[in-house]
């Protein structure tokens, strides 16, 4: 997800990244929202503020024995108990539709990277060796995995949506060994 700071910043970079994937802009709507949220939280903040403020004065005025005062301040205080709830909830409901929008929004596209409609358009930029010939049809790596119960699509797709996948037994085992290779070989041999 990205920063919100990053795109009120780099606002023209996210919708040139954007119209380069070929999606509309968004960087406005993000940073409407954004400064909704914010407008949002500082206003509950400062409605905080006041509310501890006011209690304080209510046990000054209770001490100066100054009624009328205390009960005008209680009452600042009740509308502003009554207030908060509002605004939290305003708050919960602004940065879910923030946090869905920008969930929403893909990584932007180094400079260096072609542009192209869709991954037809990608180009190759070198290859290493040469790519094997075989006298029979080779499975994709998921026919492979799904063939030995070795990768769960739909468990996954019920888990977290699609493009996940479950991993089983000894694929899962090697993936943990796999990473805990990397980890070992980049703290203990690259400090």
């Amino acid at each position: 997800m990205f920063d919100p700071k990053w795109i009120r910043d780099h606002s023209d970079l996210l919708d040139n990244g954007l119209k380069r994937r070929g999606l509309p802009p968004a960087s406005k709507r993000l940073v409407a929202l954004d400064e909704k949220r914010r407008e949002v939280i500082a206003k509950l903040q400062s409605l905080q503020e006041r509310r501890n403020a006011a209690s304080k004065e209510v046990g000054d005025a209770k001490k100066a024995k100054d009624d009328a005062r205390a009960t005008k301040i209680m009452a600042e205080v009740a509308q502003i108990k009554t207030d908060v709830p509002k605004l939290e909830e305003e708050q919960r409901a602004i940065e879910k539709e923030f946090d869905n929008a920008l969930a929403q929004i893909p990584n932007v596209p180094f400079d260096d990277v072609p542009e192209g409609k869709d991954a037809s358009a990608n180009v190759e930029r070198h290859r290493i060796g040469k790519a094997p010939k075989f006298d029979f049809k080779p499975k994709l790596h998921f026919e492979i995995g799904e063939g030995f119960g070795l990768m769960d699509f739909e468990a996954a797709a019920r888990l977290s949506g699609a493009r996940f996948v479950v991993l089983k037994g000894a694929l899962a085992r090697l993936e943990r060994a796999l990473g805990q290779l990397f980890l070992d070989i980049h703290t203990a041999e690259h400090g």
